[in-house]
């Protein structure tokens, strides 16, 4: 150990937890390659919560509109507005496919993408900050009617490794039940800077859905899903041991909802569950206590009426992006337009962001090159 190291492992645990917490999660990743004290320090269970509310975050928005383009922008929320600064505004067109390009997700300023067209399932890893990104190769299983893939993005504390995940549905029929049709889902993982895909051992006889990507948390991945009888279930990936788990989902689900109009998102630092299937009501679920089925709260309800004037909000997907400083809730309608909600001064407003249809994810800004990942091929935007 060095003497910089030695000097600074002298000062008190609480003091130097505060100094690293204030770090972005990308530059500990140097951290792991200085010391194997550091290492354990980082990993201190305290020094993860002080790290979580470190760093500010803005929205990153995927446009895709009918004229086959395809932009990101990016928003900062000041005061009770937001700031839209076009000019790092980046048109993806020019460098990337065009079509059936979706984003999975982003995690500590690298977002994900995944583009699919005939047999070609590739995922992007951008970092738009350095204008970096890398393509993964081609996983094994490729992905065709009426099997279907679903994917997730996400970071394991404890190695510091950033995964890819993906989930291979693969179609059973059964033939002593006429024909009747479940799913048999596994898990391809991919380790930012190995350079390969492996498949996990496990298999779940979950459907993890045909559209929705996974919502990470506590370095884990979560979907809403359904078993081989149709009930809905909560199933996260752990992103460290690899192993799946499952545990029963917010009240209010039905088998009758089609389409079942309840999505999966972060509430805070709990999951949450947005239903949207009455047609008087819009409401969220917050479980408070993790995996406790019992500390299911319903959070935020807005009534839907002639007097208020909100009927747009009707049987349409909604998806929680955020909860701002201010108190006030963001949300996605279907791939339409933002709206932001006070729960406590029960206003809505509706934000005029851009044109077209697009995805939103919440996004913080980082300059860690990816080039720093080996076993990766980095190109330049």
């Amino acid at each position: 150990m060095s003497d910089e190291e030695t000097s600074l492992m002298d000062l008190p645990s609480p003091i130097l937890l505060q100094i690293l917490s204030t770090l972005p999660p990308t530059t500990l990743l140097y951290v792991k390659s200085i010391s194997k004290s550091f290492l354990n320090l980082t990993l201190d269970s305290e020094f993860l919560k002080l790290s979580r509310s470190a760093s500010p975050a803005s929205i990153i928005i995927h446009q895709f509109n009918s004229n086959r383009t395809n932009s990101l922008k990016f928003l900062k929320f000041v005061v009770d507005n937001f700031d839209h600064d076009p000019n790092v505004d980046l048109d993806l067109q020019l460098y990337f496919p065009v079509d059936r390009f979706f984003l999975v997700g982003s995690v500590h300023g690298f977002v994900c993408f995944n583009y699919f067209f005939g047999d070609v399932d590739s995922i992007y890893i951008l970092n738009p900050t350095t204008r970096e990104y890398i393509i993964l190769p081609e996983p094994q299983r490729v992905r065709k009617w009426p099997n279907v893939v679903r994917y997730g993005f996400g970071f394991d504390p404890v190695r510091f490794e950033y995964k890819v995940v993906r989930i291979y549905q693969e179609e059973i029929r059964d033939d002593d039940t006429n024909g009747f049709r479940y799913y048999k889902s596994e898990a391809q993982v991919y380790i930012i800077g190995e350079g390969y895909w492996r498949s996990c051992v496990e298999h779940v006889m979950f459907w993890f859905g045909c559209w929705v990507e996974g919502v990470n948390l506590y370095g884990k991945i979560h979907w809403l899903v359904s078993d081989a009888n149709g009930n809905e279930l909560i199933c996260s990936f752990n992103l460290e041991n690899e192993l799946f788990e499952s545990f029963p989902t917010a009240p209010g689900f039905t088998k009758e909802n089609c389409p079942n109009l309840r999505s999966l998102g972060v509430f805070g630092r709990c999951l949450c569950v947005c239903d949207n299937n009455a047609d008087t009501h819009f409401e969220v679920w917050v479980i408070k206590e993790y995996r406790v089925t019992d500390s299911w709260v319903k959070e935020i309800v807005i009534s839907i009426s002639p007097e208020c004037n909100n009927y747009w909000l009707c049987y349409e997907m909604i998806n929680l992006l955020k909860v701002l400083d201010n108190g006030e809730v963001l949300f996605l309608w279907r791939d339409d337009f933002l709206f932001l909600h006070h729960p406590v001064k029960r206003t809505l407003k509706r934000l005029d962001v851009c044109d077209g249809n697009f995805v939103a994810s919440v996004y913080v800004s980082n300059s860690f090159s990816l080039k720093n990942f080996e076993a990766e091929i980095v190109k330049v935007f």
